[in-house]
């Protein structure tokens, strides 16, 4: 079943179920693909969905931060329940040792030798691993690597 459908039986079942915080965060999430598909002015393909909630996702997670700078930790609160909930429309997330293998993989494939080679193994590895990891994640570790060289 593909993300959207997911998406909208999902939300029947929590209006039936008379869960406002997750029919809140579900309908804010349609809203957000429905505008995306309009700027594009096509269906999107399900990567592009995964984009959407990840982003999504990436948002709460610096708005929690700031809400707790600012002592609003019932925003902060609220904010983890919908990430909590959007997680369940991503995949799971790509292991370290799998996000390192990778990485080796492609300083080998270009010839990396120094952190001057830093955007010839980030970009094609963020290519590979899409939304199953956070790029500030796989940064640090290219970084970890390249400095080792």
């Amino acid at each position: 079943m593909d993300l959207i459908k997911s998406l909208e039986t999902d939300l029947i079942a929590a209006l039936k179920k008379h869960e406002s915080e997750k029919v809140e965060v579900l309908r804010y999430v349609k809203s957000l693909l429905h505008n995306a598909k309009i700027a594009k002015r096509e269906d999107l393909t399900e990567a592009e969905i995964e984009k959407q909630v990840a982003s999504e996702v990436k948002r709460r997670l610096e708005a929690i931060e700031q809400f707790k700078t600012g002592k609003r930790e019932d925003l902060a609160i609220k904010d983890a329940k919908a990430i909590e909930i959007l997680k369940a429309y991503l995949p799971e997330a790509m292991p370290g040792a799998e996000i390192e293998k990778l990485i080796q993989e492609q300083i080998a494939a270009v010839g990396a030798s120094s952190i001057a080679d830093f955007g010839k193994v980030m970009g094609p590895v963020m290519a590979k691993v899409g939304t199953r990891a956070d790029g500030k994640i796989v940064q640090a570790k290219v970084k970890e690597l390249l400095s080792k060289k």
